[in-house]
């Protein structure tokens, strides 16, 4: 079976901050600055989640369903970020970065959306157990 190929959005650049942006006006992807308060934006992300901005606290990128950081993804990562940089993985690691499933952009675990699922991250030890998200989902529709 032959390899599965690197998502477009890790490769090109312009498509990663397409369907990034998509994310923030559709489903709040944010806050901008994780590492940051940002009172006012998980007040409104607990509001969208019917609950309290400490709870929405805990529903991050980083323990979605849909965040990717099996190592093909982190790979696929890394071969967009250029192999003549040299640290490609210091940067992945340094944002904590992944592969959204449901936006199709890289992202990084410390950030939410209103579309995050209970579940995740989807790792090495999932990628063989379960099916993709965008597979699961075409299956429900």
């Amino acid at each position: 079976m032959p390899a599965k190929a690197c998502p477009v959005e890790t490769q090109d650049i312009a498509a990663n901050l397409a369907n990034r942006k998509k994310a923030i006006t559709t489903a709040m992807y944010g806050p901008l600055n994780p590492n940051q308060p940002n009172d006012d934006y998980w007040t409104k992300l607990a509001a969208e989640f019917g609950t309290t901005p400490e709870e929405a606290k805990k529903s991050r990128c980083g323990n979605c369903a849909a965040f990717n950081i099996t190592t093909r993804i982190k790979n696929c990562i890394a071969q967009g970020l250029g192999q003549d940089q040299g640290d490609e993985w210091l940067i992945i690691e340094a944002g904590d970065l992944g592969y959204c499933e449901a936006f199709d952009f890289k992202c990084a675990s410390k950030r939410t959306c209103k579309a995050w699922i209970v579940g995740g991250p989807l790792d090495d030890s999932k990628e063989n157990e379960k099916k993709s998200f965008v597979e699961a989902v075409e299956e429900q529709a």
